[in-house]
């Protein structure tokens, strides 16, 4: 059974932004939720030492973005302009809220659509700096949906910046299943933990 509830990403604790302008702020999550690889504040960390350069001033994407763990962070850092896309009712709910608890709404929009459409692409100004794509791992380890994903992934690829970046996160080995983006450059492979890979696309040089 693939796994859509978005939710089941996040710690019961609060979340809080790690740095920037909205520094150690708390995050809204919900109080039901039953995780077992949330993002570590270590994971969050690194992605963004990556991402020194692209951020302040970028225009961001977040597909599937839960309560904005990602999204709001770039925002925090300087982004311009962050569109944060959520599927589910009740975490929409909650990302909408921590939008306006941090009073980001002008720098900051909440998208309830399916991350794989078209729509967040339409929504979005170009060119994008920096998509973040993180799927429930359930939709990554089942290979249609995996297919998906990287359709969305090549989808974004005309969006781009010349330096813009696709950080997604998986849990499947991408040394063992490959991950490539005919479309995309890379991916550059970073492990952040157990079971937990974080790659960076870019744009292909013509």
């Amino acid at each position: 059974m693939i796994l859509y509830a978005y939710h089941l990403r996040y710690p019961k604790s609060m979340l809080r932004i790690l740095s920037g302008q909205f520094r150690s702020r708390r995050l809204k999550t919900p109080p039901d939720n039953s995780v077992t690889r949330p993002w570590t504040g270590r994971a969050r960390e690194s992605v963004f030492n990556q991402l020194r350069g692209h951020i302040n001033e970028g225009i961001v994407l977040d597909l599937f973005a839960g309560v904005g763990t990602m999204g709001l962070e770039a925002v925090s850092r300087g982004a311009q302009t962050a569109v944060l896309v959520e599927q589910d009712f009740k975490i929409f709910k909650l990302l909408e809220a921590n939008i306006e608890t941090i009073q980001c709404e002008d720098r900051a929009t909440a998208m309830q659509a399916d991350a794989l459409s078209s729509l967040p692409l339409l929504r979005i100004p170009r060119p994008v700096d920096v998509t973040f794509v993180d799927p429930p791992y359930g939709m990554m380890q089942n290979d249609a949906t995996r297919q998906r994903i990287f359709d969305q992934l090549a989808r974004i690829e005309p969006l781009l910046d010349d330096e813009g970046l696709v950080v997604l996160r998986t849990p499947e080995n991408p040394r063992e299943i490959d991950h490539t983006v005919e479309e995309l450059a890379g991916p550059e492979i970073h492990k952040v933990g157990a079971g937990m890979w974080i790659l960076y696309y870019g744009k292909r040089v013509p």
